[in-house]
């Protein structure tokens, strides 16, 4: 089975795919139903993928950085992309990724079931390849270094690749060690030089690995690298330490490294690179440029990690939604955290992390701090410069009520231009037969996001607004005493004179012709 995450912040279209999708008779496992595109970025994060289909264009963040992320961890991922018709630029983004395929709302079934049964028959012609030999012997070492650290390979299939391939995984003792680039804060690169500094420190990185004979590597991400270290243990801290030290001299960029436990078998370095993963969330409050022992960490920090992380996530998707006094909330939450901290070097730690995790939200969104509050790039000192964890709590909170205004005024400005255009289209087609899947379609909308929009923007739902301009609009036509009833009914949508007289008696109180007697007063 392969494995997959569908994930559509529409939830009438997430329930459609799991229910009318026959995902077992395909082949596919469906590991994840998600409607938050950041909760799927922590599970693609953490997690090996065959299949990602995803909506492209979603709030917070889109279905390209996704699949992004999901390239970073498997390179043969299948990409399916789901969209609007409006999203044409976003169509060249995914044409540009390679996508295996884009579907247009609304879904047709039988369409994304054939794409499915393609991507399936690729993934199985990509299967037999790989058994019938790779000419690339560091691609197949990394894969199987990878797939040792993270588990997701059948002890079967493992032994079939090692043997095939000749990879020799040392029986000794071996601890599992990450190594992550530390992230350039502030910015002062562009995107191109920081991508060369980063493969120029990548490549320091491996260099001092083999150099020193220390265990086999894999590239884990853009900027990490997971090792199973097998040299000395005894000597272990002191040569991570050395490689730390190495990165810094090397260039402009630094590395944190973590590890866990030394183990003995095979089976357990998942564990071990699972103690790794997680101690390397410390940085958050122990800094960067480091080697994070095991004994550093305690339970209660851990705890407190996974804590912030969502009180993150639940801040950051109250600005999106212009929700304050949520703002407030999540932000006491976090800096009743800060009142536990021993050493002030701590606050400011966390207080970076914030930052870092709120930019990282707004690349998201194809925004910066740049583009919503016109920040240059020493924005970053202004934390070091607070004398109070109170001083800092104030600032970010401001910050985020900013960000939540300007994010809401230009949302509300959007949706008055869209509904500008809904109305007046409605108003110049009243004789005809509108239902809300056609007005979707026209302005390119599935017909459950664009209906709940127009009740919550309008006040009624859409067969209501309908029915509303249609009877006004009778109302006008009827004071036009050289139209016949039928031919009123006839210009505002109704084909049947009867439906058209009981409509028009709910609506004003009176038959229209005694409404047309008293002269259209009512």
């Amino acid at each position: 089975m392969y494995k997959a995450i569908v994930v559509d912040d529409e939830n009438f279209d997430l329930e459609g795919m799991r229910q009318l999708i026959p995902w077992t008779e395909l082949g596919i496992e469906v590991l994840r139903w998600e409607n938050k595109p950041l909760a799927a970025w922590s599970f693609i994060e953490g997690n090996h993928l065959d299949i990602l289909i995803t909506d492209i264009k979603m709030p917070i963040m889109s279905g390209l950085e996704l699949a992004k992320l999901a390239q970073q961890k498997n390179n043969r991922v299948k990409k399916v992309f789901i969209s609007g018709y409006q999203d044409f630029d976003y169509a060249k983004q995914a044409l540009d990724m390679k996508a295996d395929a884009y579907l247009l709302k609304p879904l047709d079934d039988d369409e994304l079931i054939d794409i499915l049964r393609r991507v399936v028959a690729e993934l199985d012609a990509m299967k037999e390849e790989e058994a019938s030999g790779m000419d690339s012997f560091e691609f197949i070492r990394n894969d199987v270094v990878l797939h040792l650290l993270e588990g997701d390979m059948d002890e079967q299939t493992l032994h079939t690749f090692l043997q095939k391939y000749s990879v020799n995984i040392p029986q000794t003792a071996a601890a599992a060690v990450l190594i992550e680039v530390d992230r350039v804060l502030p910015s002062r690169y562009s995107e191109r030089d920081h991508a060369i500094l980063l493969d120029h420190t990548l490549e320091l990185i491996m260099n001092y690995i083999d150099k020193r004979n220390l265990g086999l590597y894999c590239k884990v991400s853009d900027a990490r690298i997971g090792l199973i270290y097998t040299a000395s243990e005894s000597g272990m801290t002191g040569e991570l330490n050395r490689m730390i030290d190495g990165v810094r001299s090397g260039g402009p960029l630094t590395a944190t490294v973590s590890f866990g436990d030394p183990v003995t078998d095979r089976s357990s370095l998942v564990a071990s690179f699972g103690q790794a993963r997680e101690l390397i969330g410390f940085k958050m409050f122990l800094g960067r440029d480091r080697l994070i022992l095991p004994g550093e960490a305690k339970w209660n920090e851990a705890k407190e990690v996974r804590d912030v992380n969502s009180i993150l996530d639940q801040m950051f998707t109250a600005t999106v939604n212009y929700q304050l006094v949520r703002i407030c909330d999540c932000m006491e939450e976090l800096f009743q955290l800060v009142k536990t901290f021993e050493k002030p070097i701590r606050v400011y730690h966390f207080s970076l992390h914030i930052v870092m995790k709120l930019e990282h939200y707004l690349e998201g969104m194809n925004e910066s701090f740049n583009s919503l509050l016109g920040w240059s790039n020493d924005y970053f000192d202004t934390i070091n410069q607070f004398e109070t964890a109170h001083d800092i709590q104030s600032w970010l909170q401001r910050t985020l009520f900013e960000i939540s205004e300007i994010l809401y005024t230009r949302k509300q400005s959007r949706n008055n231009r869209l509904f500008d255009e809904i109305t007046g289209y409605v108003k110049e087609h009243l004789s005809e037969e509108i239902t809300l899947k056609e007005m979707a379609n026209h302005f390119a909308y599935s017909p459950n996001h664009l209906g709940h929009m127009f009740k919550v923007t309008m006040g009624v739902s859409f067969n209501e607004y309908m029915a509303m301009c249609r009877m006004e609009k009778a109302k006008e036509l009827l004071r036009n005493h050289k139209l016949k009833v039928y031919e009123v009914a006839d210009q505002v949508g109704y084909k049947s004179l009867t439906y058209f007289s009981r409509a028009f008696r709910e609506y004003a109180g009176m038959t229209p012709g005694d409404y047309r007697k008293q002269g259209g007063l009512a």
